[in-house]
């Protein structure tokens, strides 16, 4: 296993001819506000309906979905983790809008598992009023900026705000295919635009963008601790039960102990890249490949709960691939974001997808309890490893940086 150096810039430093000394402190250092933990709930809720949306259909057409839903919202929260990144939330006017795009994204997700269905003009509706909210307080934010390069970045960016949001209101008004075709260019449309139009200009504050990401896989995670709760509350007489749900919440504490555990230096890293390399990281690393890691923990507590509900019972192909390959994609998912963010390959994770994937024959032919079991031994087994590499990080894990 390669080991984290908090030293290492890992090949993203500063640009020629910046200097760092010269950024305002407040573009430097800024902690997660209660207004956007506040806000965030609403994505706690959001989370446990698109295992919903999936679960209430376990097929590829249903899969398919979920991840166009998980898309949706995950760019709308992306959206304005960039402007309370950017622009803090401090007038009254500021907060009473964030408030009314939380009300605004609770009533999609609330539409969110009839999104496809019945629901899918009221879920438009609500996703175009939560983007229409987040684009009006970037124009107005940046208007009272003196920097006139951020300024031009948000009206570079902000247009596609609204382009997305708008087809999935449009998809309301037609049939499958053609609107399942329409989330997927509205998601081309939200992930393309920061590749295309380029994020030179926009500002990062790393401990804020450090900090509300993880606060986000958190949610994610908290979302399983949800479906495993709900898949068990109809046998909870059953001792097989009570042990599966310890399995889950064992398997969902060493993915928190992989995310946050044992290697520190992320801010360190961001507060060394300066300029545009800055907004890049910020993009790549955080914006995009943190989807990822929240895909794997939404798919795996998918998993996790048909798996409580069934834990007698082999699994069926597509539960068992949302149980095994999510874990494997939250593992490959960490050696993406490792890599991206300081160049750093972690073999051990890559060696906890590969054997997550492979509990997958044995996922549909055992008790799925026997599948937990085995997935709960890959993850200690790796963060044992991780241990044993690095005992002096043995101690004082929660709160520690990536």
């Amino acid at each position: 296993m390669t080991v984290d150096d908090g030293n290492a810039a890992g090949g993203l430093g500063r640009e020629p001819g910046t200097d760092e000394s010269r950024e305002p402190p407040e573009t430097n250092r800024r902690s997660v506000g209660n207004l956007e933990l506040f806000f965030d709930l609403t994505f706690v809720y959001a989370m446990s309906q698109v295992t919903l949306l999936m679960l209430s259909d376990i097929s590829w057409q249903g899969f398919g979905r979920g991840v166009l839903a998980l898309l949706a919202l995950w760019w709308a929260w992306v959206c304005y983790a960039w402007l309370t990144n950017t622009f803090e939330a401090a007038r009254v006017i500021h907060q009473t809008l964030i408030i009314v795009a939380m009300a605004a994204m609770l009533i999609a997700a609330i539409a969110l598992p009839t999104a496809f269905t019945t629901g899918a003009l009221v879920f438009g509706l609500a996703l175009f009023a939560v983007r229409l909210i987040n684009a009006g307080m970037f124009i107005a934010s940046s208007s009272r900026d003196e920097d006139e390069v951020l300024v031009s970045a948000v009206r570079r960016l902000v247009p596609a705000l609204l382009v997305g949001p708008a087809l999935i209101v449009a998809a309301a008004f037609v049939a499958s295919p053609y609107r399942e075709l329409l989330w997927v260019a509205a998601a081309a449309i939200d992930f393309g635009s920061p590749l295309i139009a380029g994020v030179s200009g926009l500002r990062v504050v790393p401990s804020y963008f450090i900090e509300r990401h993880g606060s986000v896989i958190i949610i994610a995670l908290g979302e399983t601790i949800i479906a495993l709760g709900a898949g068990a509350t109809e046998n909870l007489r059953h001792p097989g039960v009570l042990g599966a749900v310890v399995l889950g919440v064992l398997i969902s504490a060493t993915l928190w102990w992989t995310y946050f555990g044992l290697t520190a230096g992320a801010e360190e890293r961001m507060q060394r890249t300066s300029g545009v390399d800055r907004a890049r990281l910020a993009r790549d690393a955080y914006s995009y490949l943190h989807l990822l890691l929240v895909a794997g923990i939404v798919f795996f507590a998918l998993g996790a709960r048909v798996s409580v509900e069934h834990i007698d019972k082999p699994l069926g192909p597509l539960a068992a691939v949302a149980l095994t390959g999510g874990v494997a994609l939250f593992y490959a998912a960490e050696v993406a974001y490792r890599w991206r963010d300081h160049h750093q390959l972690t073999v051990d994770r890559l060696l906890a997808a590969a054997a997550a994937l492979l509990v997958f024959p044995l996922a549909i032919s055992v008790p799925a309890v026997v599948s937990l079991t085995v997935l709960t031994a890959i993850g200690v087994l790796r963060l044992a490893w991780e241990l044993w590499r690095r005992p002096q990080m043995g101690t004082g894990v929660a709160g520690t940086v990536r």
